[in-house]
Formats: structure tokens, C-alpha cells, sequence
């Protein structure tokens, strides 16, 4: 694991290892989730030391992850006369995290920023690999940039307050994990469901720790995305689509992992995935509460969506799966296929 990445179960450990970080600039600017600053008020209050005026505390989901939030944190630095010697704090999920870090890769043409992911989805994923940015006419992270926080801290009591569909939420992501790198993530999630779901420390610590470490395998040897990346999408174009069709009312991580069945079909006809992983995979989903269900509501707009998706040109290329840790990325999809996919996999009672 890259260095700058720490994964703390002790709030000394991790309050200590802040501190010897941020005594190394001159000001913090800290931008802290509302209801983080809520649930975790004490910890909070240690992190920020003595420097109270210098926090924005703000509230985001994926219809406010625009160039508005993007303003308002530009207004909250100009105003307080941040500096390229200072450092950004962002605490929070993966959307205050994907724009802090825009903010922080623009902002006086760059400055330095730290951070500290509060969600299990941010945690085993979002915050890992430089990717920031914002959503722009109803495309996901259309605009955005590659920028590396100084440092990654990751503390796991965060986790203790989240509401079960966030928990969710972080689950479907850990799924594509098991199934990109090897079988053994998979196994192990298999047999930890309990402790999984409960949050138990030592299972919990594993599981951000090995999903840290594939993806920063990846990232390190493709960081611009042009290639080898590409494998961290699995089951995403659909996921992305979904988000949109349902409005948002499904999370990033409830509809990867539905665009994670997708793309196992898909798997199934173009590379020859052995059918009995869709059926594993849909068991787990039902011992972790995932959904496996869903309806398209505008098949039109759902398409449309697909097609606009940045690493598709004039044909639908899809990340696909011919056996654990043996992925195939750009494989064209036809139309036709991707329907039959979706009724397949996610429409009616399968």
C-alpha cells in the first residue's frame, strides 16, 4: 500500500498521525460533512484544534455534486485567504470527497489537501486514486481531473453511526473487488457475512485493507486511466445508468452492484463466465440485503445515458469477466445484447 494511505481502528493512532501531518503547513481549511460534524462532534473538535473559523459545513448528494458546491467551497477559501501553503481537509463520503478534490486540484492552480473518508463506500474505494470531480448535464463526474491528496486517513469508527443503506451502499463496491482481483476476497466476505454486517473491527479492517490494495495496484500502474483502469468500471456503465433512471433514489453502490449482475450476463455470452458465479454472487446479495431487482423507467433516456458514458465512442464497450481476476476490457456490446442482459439478470423474478 502506498504510504500516504493509513487505516486506523484507535482515535489516538489517528488523531496522532493527523497532527504530525498538518504541522507541516501553515493554515487548515477544513470541509466537513454535516452530518459527520453531527455523529462524530468529539472527534471533530480534536481535529480541528483551535482553528474553529476555518470549517464550511455542508451537506451533498449526487444532485448537488455541481459547479454550485464547487462555487461555495471557492467562496469559503477566497473568503478566508487561503494559500498555496495551506492545506484542505475534506471529511466525508465519496461526493464531498470527488468535489474537495477538485476543489483543491483548481483552486490558486492547485493546493495541497488531506483526505479522510467517513463512509464504507469512501473508504474502500472513492477515495483511493486521485479521480475528482462533478457531475455536468446529468453526467456523472463529466468534469474532473487526476489529483493525489497528500494523505489518505482512514478511520474506521466512522462507520459506526452510518445508517444501514449506506452500508449498502460500500457493499456493492466490495463485491466488484472480489471479483476483479481474485476468489479469495470473495471467499472471505462468504465467510464473514455476521461480522461484516456488524462492523466487527478486525474483519472490517481487512476488508478496506484489501480493497486499498487492489485498487491501488491498478491505479499505480494506469493513474490517467487508459487502460488497465478501466477494470475498476466494472459493472459501473449500467450502475451509472441506473443511478440516473431511478433519480437517484438508488445509491452508487446499490446500482453497481445491479450493474454487476448485468455484466455478468453480458460475461456469460461474450467471454464464456460459467453461469454459476452470477447465481454465488446473487446469493451474497441476498445475504447483504442488496437488491436484486430493478425496472428501467425511460429505456430511451437509460440508453442514451450508456452511450454518453466517457470511455464509449461509437459502440457500447463494457468491462467483462471470463473468470475471477480475468477481465477483458472495451468488449462491444450490441443493443440487442444489453437488453437481453438486463431482462436476464435485474427485470422480473430471477
Amino acid at each position: 500500500m502506498k504510504k500516504n494511505i493509513w487505516i486506523f481502528e484507535s482515535s489516538i493512532d489517528f488523531i496522532r498521525e493527523f497532527y504530525s501531518i498538518i504541522q507541516r503547513n501553515q493554515k487548515c481549511f477544513y470541509i466537513i460533512d454535516t452530518e459527520v460534524y453531527n455523529l462524530h462532534l468529539e472527534t471533530i473538535k480534536k481535529l480541528l484544534n483551535y482553528e474553529l473559523s476555518h470549517k464550511l459545513i455542508i451537506r451533498l448528494n449526487e444532485e448537488s455534486k455541481n459547479f454550485h458546491s464547487v462555487n461555495r467551497i471557492y467562496d469559503f477559501l477566497l473568503n478566508n485567504k487561503a494559500n498555496r501553503e495551506d492545506l484542505l481537509v475534506v471529511i466525508g463520503g465519496g461526493i464531498l470527497g470527488d468535489i474537495g478534490g477538485f476543489v483543491a486540484s483548481s483552486y490558486m492552480r492547485g493546493i495541497k489537501y488531506i483526505n479522510i473518508p467517513t463512509t464504507l463506500i469512501s473508504q474502500t474505494d472513492s477515495s483511493i486514486g486521485g479521480k475528482v470531480g462533478y457531475n455536468y448535464s446529468n453526467v456523472k463526474n463529466a468534469i474532473g481531473s487526476f489529483y493525489d491528496p497528500e494523505a489518505i486517513l482512514i478511520y474506521t469508527d466512522f462507520l459506526s453511526t452510518l445508517p444501514k443503506k449506506e452500508l449498502i451502499n460500500g457493499f456493492g463496491e466490495i463485491i466488484k473487488y472480489a471479483l476483479i482481483d481474485s476468489e479469495d476476497l470473495l471467499v472471505y466476505v462468504e465467510q464473514h457475512i455476521d461480522d461484516l454486517t456488524s462492523l466487527q473491527p478486525r474483519v472490517i479492517s481487512y476488508i478496506i485493507n484489501k480493497c486499498v490494495e487492489i485498487k491501488e495496484n491498478i491505479v499505480e500502474k494506469d493513474f490517467k486511466d487508459m487502460g488497465l483502469r478501466n477494470t475498476l468500471n466494472f459493472g459501473h456503465t449500467v450502475g451509472h445508468a441506473i443511478e440516473i433512471d431511478s433519480q437517484y433514489e438508488l445509491s452508487h453502490g446499490e446500482a453497481v452492484a445491479l450493474g454487476i449482475l448485468v455484466a455478468l450476463k453480458l460475461s456469460e455470452k461474450k467471454l464464456g463466465l460459467d453461469e454459476r458465479v452470477f447465481l454465488r454472487i446473487k446469493n451474497l446479495y441476498r445475504k447483504l440485503d442488496l437488491k436484486l431487482n430493478y425496472c428501467i423507467k425511460d429505456y430511451r433516456k437509460f440508453l442514451k445515458t450508456i452511450k454518453s458514458d466517457k470511455k464509449n465512442d461509437d459502440n457500447m464497450r463494457f468491462v467483462l469477466l471470463g473468470a475471477f481476476g480475468d477481465m477483458t476490457i472495451k468488449v462491444v456490446v450490441a443493443e440487442d445484447e444489453l437488453l437481453w442482459a438486463i431482462k436476464e439478470s435485474i427485470e422480473g423474478d430471477n
